[in-house]
């Protein structure tokens, strides 16, 4: 038991950072484009990069939300973890908004143990991407999100969809961001979202 305590405390303080979009993504053209920018975030971090690109943008923004909220305890890295890597889905609160009449979807998600979490597993298997644009972002207290880029990649595709980039931006923790992080997150995700667009 102490060793998962050592664990999960030892994941929760990270230094600031971007992992840089990988060299697939292609140039996207949002000239004459419908944008909307749908998001889940449980501590705020995907909620800030949400909104900054949604602004950018002029895009719509959606927030996804779970009918239960998840507390901020030490075994919700553990069961969330747990949920996202066994792929499962969350229930989620009614959001009456589909992605009919959009061009360019961007879906903003938290890494949970390197996956999806189970609300955008929701929001993903719901949705209908048929010949939709998608641009994929993740925030996480790691650096690893080409697992769960790789998996919502296959999902969305496989729904119709066209996934042309990917980036993640690494938070100084995972227990909620604070306001001294948000200047930085906010400018590494900016350089990110301006390498992918034209």
């Amino acid at each position: 038991m102490k060793l998962l305590i050592v664990c999960l405390c030892g994941m929760l303080v990270f230094s600031a950072k971007t992992d840089a979009s990988d060299a697939k993504n292609e140039k996207i053209d949002t000239a004459g484009k419908k944008a909307v920018v749908v998001y889940y975030s449980r501590t705020g971090s995907t909620k800030l990069v949400a909104e900054m690109i949604a602004g950018r943008l002029n895009a719509g923004l959606r927030r996804i939300e779970e009918v239960k909220k998840r507390k901020w305890l030490p075994t919700t890295l553990f069961f969330g973890g747990y949920e996202a890597t066994s792929g499962k889905c969350s229930k989620l609160k009614p959001m009456d908004f589909s992605l009919e009449g959009y061009d360019l979807v961007f879906l903003g998600t938290p890494v949970w143990a390197s996956k999806p979490t189970p609300a955008m597993n929701s929001f993903v298997a719901g949705a209908d991407f048929t010949g939709k644009n998608v641009v994929l972002f993740f925030t996480m207290g790691g650096d690893k999100y080409k697992k769960a880029a790789e998996i919502l990649k296959k999902k969305i595709e496989a729904k119709g969809g066209i996934v042309q980039g990917t980036f993640g931006i690494q938070t100084e923790s995972t227990s909620g961001i604070k306001k001294a992080e948000e200047e930085k997150l906010l400018e590494n995700a900016g350089k990110d979202l301006d390498g992918l667009l034209q």
